[in-house]
């Protein structure tokens, strides 16, 4: 919930943060891959950098993943129905802690 509510705020909305992501802001995905990875894990101008080095285009499309699942409170939306039965654990994916 903390990395759905700091990506929400941020863009004033999931909608936005998925157009920033659309529009390869490299800025708005170094924000939200922030918001998956654990401080202890790396620094800011470590992950910046990585980021950067992976390139917007190549990591796009699994940024857009994680920002529908925020927006799906931490579960798969392709999985909705299917028995999901895994949304606790998912759940705490992306608190940064």
């Amino acid at each position: 919930m903390k990395a759905a509510t700091a990506v929400s705020n941020r863009f004033g909305g999931f909608a936005n943060a998925l157009s920033a992501v659309a529009a390869s802001d490299l800025s708005a995905i170094q924000f939200i891959v922030r918001q998956g990875v654990s401080l202890r894990d790396i620094s800011n101008k470590e992950l910046e950098e990585e980021v950067y080095l992976a390139g917007t285009r190549n990591i796009m499309a699994d940024v857009m993943k994680f920002v529908t699942r925020l927006a799906n409170g931490g579960r798969d939306p392709d999985l909705e129905g299917e028995g999901d039965d895994k949304t606790a654990d998912e759940g705490a994916e992306g608190n940064g802690d």
